[in-house]
């Protein structure tokens, strides 16, 4: 009987935040991201996971261990309609919790990783909520708001 090891494959990583015009307030959302797209990698379509990397700044420091939040409102919820009502200020409205990152109390570049399920998702427009009690440096600090997201499955090779 052949011994198959389990493998993560990886697709692409897209970057859905580049953001780097306003602050986020203390406790609000972001406007939307770039949308991520979970059928067209050609390595992983349909993928069932995703890491997700932060970078952000503060000028200054949030108590350690407050969050920052990924949501998403979804796309092509039956095949061609998308989720509707945006987040907006600090309410979630129409999106769904997706996953955080960890904060340190730092004025530093914070840079973190989680990983999300993406089972039945064929795409998101990405939205952050800066959970913390102080303002995300967007426009100034290191590197504004980015975030990327790489898709990824795991399986066996024969």
């Amino acid at each position: 009987m052949a011994d198959y090891k389990p493998k993560q494959f990886f697709g692409t990583a897209q970057t859905v935040f580049s953001y780097t015009t306003a602050d986020i307030t203390a406790g609000n959302f972001s406007g939307g991201g770039t949308d991520f797209d979970n059928t067209s990698d050609a390595s992983v379509p349909y993928a069932t996971h995703a890491m997700c990397m932060l970078e952000c700044d503060y000028a200054s420091a949030p108590t350690a261990g407050q969050v920052v939040e990924l949501w998403g409102l979804m796309l092509n919820i039956d095949g061609t309609d998308d989720e509707t009502d945006a987040p907006s200020g600090t309410a979630s409205n129409g999106a769904h919790f997706l996953g955080n990152w960890m904060l340190d109390d730092s004025t530093g570049l914070q840079r973190r990783w989680m990983v999300i399920p993406l089972e039945g998702i064929t795409g998101f427009t990405p939205y952050v909520k800066n959970g913390s009690s102080t303002a995300m440096d967007c426009d100034g600090g290191t590197s504004g708001l980015v975030v990327k997201i790489t898709p990824f499955v795991v399986g066996v090779t024969g």
